[in-house]
């Protein structure tokens, strides 16, 4: 593996090394596209061009609106992007207006063409958010449009890429194109005929047989990242739900702050109760030491007794600090 990765990418490091930078000699015969990747190939560097004299310029457009980082160089102004009714070309030398139908074009290169006039294509719009064109197309290198109905004959590009993952190992990407009314129809390799785009669940051998352009296990599925369309229905529905919700969560903190009021309610009214009866209880003894009191001091008042008042007035007191201790009692 070590010496595969020396073998395959030691020349493409030389190769990047070797290309010339501004101003530097090329050859426009160079120019190509890659066997594998289909990219554009050309003597210069990343911030020219080959012009006719030989000479590496500065790249005069780009197609890209955002440009990579590495592709910034404050010595050389960054390329313009082309109006409109203008493309870029592949070795950005310079805008160009737009090729009319049987007009030559780069590969993959729509954006080359030249619109059809309004309404004389029709584009049948996508239910899948899939990307949608204007009818015009570069197929086999030439511009045309993309009206061939269901049944009639059609063209068909088969483009094959070949890349390479980080651990060196190659794999390849068909793409096939062809000039049927996109989201309507794709074209039969076998029989160059226009056929229906099949359905969701409908079966499938490639993505361009889908209306949804997403065939998975034999079978047309709705593409991941289509956008989730929701019924009205379903609006309506999480609405009641969500109302519901709010007025279920209401009535059961209702109904346990009543439980928990009821509850410190006879909590209360149970404590008031002790108390009465404690008071009551006070008051009774009271009354009963009060009365005796007053028959022990009538008693030792007639013999004239000391110790009779002595002992009447610490009854007295023991009365006033149990009145006293009552209404505490009762306040808390």
């Amino acid at each position: 593996m070590v010496l595969y990765h020396i073998l395959f990418i030691s020349p493409l490091i030389c190769l990047a090394w070797a290309r010339s930078a501004l101003y530097g000699a090329c050859d426009v015969k160079n120019n190509h596209l890659d066997v594998n990747t289909k990219a554009f190939v050309t003597d210069c560097d990343s911030f020219g061009y080959c012009s006719i004299n030989g000479t590496c310029l500065p790249r005069q457009c780009r197609r890209d609106e955002y440009i990579l980082s590495s592709l910034l160089n404050t010595d050389t102004p960054i390329p313009p992007l082309c109006p409109n009714g203008t493309f870029c070309p592949d070795d950005a030398s310079g805008c160009l207006p737009l090729v009319g139908v049987d007009g030559e074009c780069q590969l993959n290169r729509d954006d080359e063409c030249a619109s059809p006039p309004e309404g004389l294509v029709f584009v049948v719009p996508s239910l899948y958010d899939e990307p949608e064109g204007d009818g015009s197309i570069c197929l086999l290198g030439r511009c045309m449009w993309s009206n061939a109905t269901l049944g009639q004959m059609c063209l068909v590009e088969n483009t094959t890429y070949i890349g390479y993952d980080p651990s060196g190992m190659s794999f390849t990407n068909t793409v096939i194109r062809d000039n049927c009314i996109q989201g309507q129809g794709y074209c039969d390799t076998g029989s160059n005929t226009c056929f229906p785009l099949l359905d969701i669940n409908e079966g499938c051998i490639t993505d361009r047989q889908c209306l949804s352009y997403n065939c998975e296990r034999g079978y047309c599925t709705v593409p991941p990242e289509s956008a989730i369309k929701v019924g009205k229905w379903v609006y309506a529905l999480t609405g009641v739900s969500i109302g519901l919700g709010m007025a279920g969560v209401l009535s059961i903190l209702l109904l346990m702050h009543r439980r928990a009021q009821k509850t410190r309610r006879i909590m209360l009214e149970e404590y008031y109760r002790e108390q009465v009866g404690y008071r009551n209880s006070i008051i009774s003894f009271h009354s009963a030491l009060s009365h005796q009191q007053e028959k022990h001091y009538d008693l030792y008042t007639k013999e004239g007794s000391s110790v009779a008042r002595a002992k009447a007035q610490e009854i007295e007191r023991t009365l006033s600090n149990l009145s006293e201790i009552t209404l505490v009692n009762s306040r808390r």
